[in-house]
């Protein structure tokens, strides 16, 4: 028994031995050892790149890059606008005359030295002057008939202005304004600064007024109690400039937080008009008026026209309670 166990044990460790030669040949060989990763650190001199910065994008400049016009009429009016200032440089009423003949131009020459009419009055008296000289894009240029709608558009950095004018086929404007100065909202009246062009005489520019009207109450201010740039608050249900023949009248939506801006300078005008003597003249006085908003942008209704009973009264105030809700009392 012990000569056969050892016979089998012989055997099994020759069959070893004789085949580790074809194990050798045919077998794959075991896979290498895979290499120790070792962590390295990212140079100083190369951090990795930080996230981009947050930007703020400013409002895009709008801006014209020169002078142009833009004219509405219709059978009662033909109104010249410059986008210089996005303001009046003629306000021709068609069914009047001048001293002079031809259609009645109602823009006084005092407005080159005090402004012209649609310009806009702030506090700010740089502020005043930068939005009133700039050159602001139009909708539209070239020569409209109402109903129509032009707009206007200024801003760079600083400041951002927006003027909307609408017109139909009365003597009425709608006019909406808002200005903005670094993000913030700013006080900003549209302006009639400078009498009416009827004026060519001492008398017709002594019979210059401001008029106000609060429900039943109207006011009416001589030239000697009027300062310039005197703020009155209202509640106004309309507020006016006026001479003997002709008014600029304000006709604001918000009548509680509505105020009057008062204008008054002077002009030399010759003494003579029938023998003109640019060394003899006398000084005039010339009334305007701003009117606007306190609290928001302004949105508001002028009537520019004759103070003629049918026209004043067919120009509605609805902000008036009871009778009389119209412009005569102008008359």
């Amino acid at each position: 028994m012990e000569r056969k166990l050892l016979l089998v044990f012989a055997l099994t460790f020759l069959v070893i031995i004789i085949s580790q030669p074809l194990l050798k040949k045919y077998m794959p060989p075991p896979a290498a050892p895979q290499p120790q990763q070792t962590a390295q650190a990212v140079p100083a001199a190369n951090p990795p790149a930080p996230p981009p910065p947050i930007t703020v994008v400013p409002n895009a400049s709008k801006q014209a890059v020169s002078e142009s016009e833009t004219v509405v009429e219709n059978d009662l009016y033909r109104i010249t606008f410059t986008n210089r200032g996005a303001q009046v440089k003629s306000w021709v009423l068609k069914k009047f005359d001048s001293d002079q003949g031809g259609p009645l131009d109602l823009v006084n020459k005092g407005a080159e030295k005090f402004g012209h009419p649609l310009s806009l009055w702030t506090y700010d008296g740089n502020l005043r002057d930068k939005i009133n000289s700039v050159f602001y894009v139009a909708s539209s240029q070239g020569t409209q008939q109402t109903p129509s709608e032009i707009s206007f558009e200024y801003s760079d950095s600083d400041v951002s202005v927006r003027k909307t004018f609408r017109f139909d086929r009365s003597y009425e404007v709608h006019i909406d304004t808002l200005v903005l100065s670094k993000g913030s909202q700013v006080t900003a009246f549209p302006l009639w600064p400078a009498g009416f062009g009827d004026s060519t005489r001492t008398a017709s520019y002594a019979a210059s007024q401001i008029e106000y009207q609060n429900n039943g109450d109207i006011t009416r201010l001589a030239i000697k109690k009027i300062s310039g740039g005197g703020t009155l608050l209202g509640p106004f249900n309309w507020a006016a400039v006026t001479d003997q023949y002709f008014a600029a009248v304000f006709i604001p939506e918000d009548v509680q937080q509505t105020a009057l801006v008062t204008l008054h300078n002077s002009i030399d005008i010759p003494k003579d008009q029938n023998k003109p003597d640019p060394k003899e003249t006398v000084p005039v006085p010339v009334l305007g008026a701003a009117v606007g908003s306190l609290v928001g942008p302004t949105s508001l209704r002028m009537y520019v026209g004759p103070k003629s009973l049918d026209a004043l009264e067919s120009t509605r105030i609805t902000t008036i309670t009871g009778n009389d809700q119209d412009l005569r009392a102008l008359v």
